[in-house]
């Protein structure tokens, strides 16, 4: 199978294979044997010698205590590339969300607002801690989707990005 792989704004394409040893994935340039396998609400991937416990909740992907934003735009023929149409289409929007419910207690951006990977866009307060939400890439913000004092859920488009 054949994907294009959008992980915190950054475009891969993915190769994935069923191999004697486990699922053969190819990632850009670079390959991997890998091994999954289901355990409780996780899935425990096996790359080499390193595991991963690995979650996913909506557009979010948990690798141990990292938190990404994912996206699959589009899933190619297997006897075909994705095109750069596809490409292009998956540089375009991004939608931000929080790593778990919380209230937003400030909001930095407003839309039309350049920002640089990594700068803070929203500051969202949840159980008693100040979490900064990072904008996943260098990006123009089309919308901004919540006001300082809403509650809002973890799976809630928080802010809207173009990537440039």
């Amino acid at each position: 199978m054949r994907f294009r792989l959008v992980v915190d704004g950054d475009s891969h394409d993915v190769d994935v294979e069923t191999g004697p040893r486990g699922l053969q994935v190819r990632v850009d340039d670079a390959a991997y044997t890998v091994v999954a396998r289901p355990a409780q609400d996780t899935v425990v991937v096996r790359i080499g010698r390193r595991s991963y416990r690995v979650r996913v909740h909506g557009d979010r992907v948990f690798v141990g205590e990292a938190s990404h934003h994912f996206a699959i735009p589009e899933v190619a023929d297997l006897d075909e590339r994705p095109t750069r149409r596809v490409r292009d289409r998956a540089r375009r929007a991004v939608d931000v969300r929080p790593p778990m419910p919380g209230r937003v207690v400030r909001i930095l951006v407003r839309p039309g607002d350049r920002v640089k990977k990594g700068q803070t866009l929203v500051v969202l307060e949840a159980m008693k801690m100040q979490n900064e939400i990072p904008a996943p890439a260098d990006a123009r913000v089309t919308d901004v989707r919540v006001a300082e004092g809403e509650s809002v859920t973890g799976d809630r488009v928080i802010a809207v990005l173009e990537i440039r």
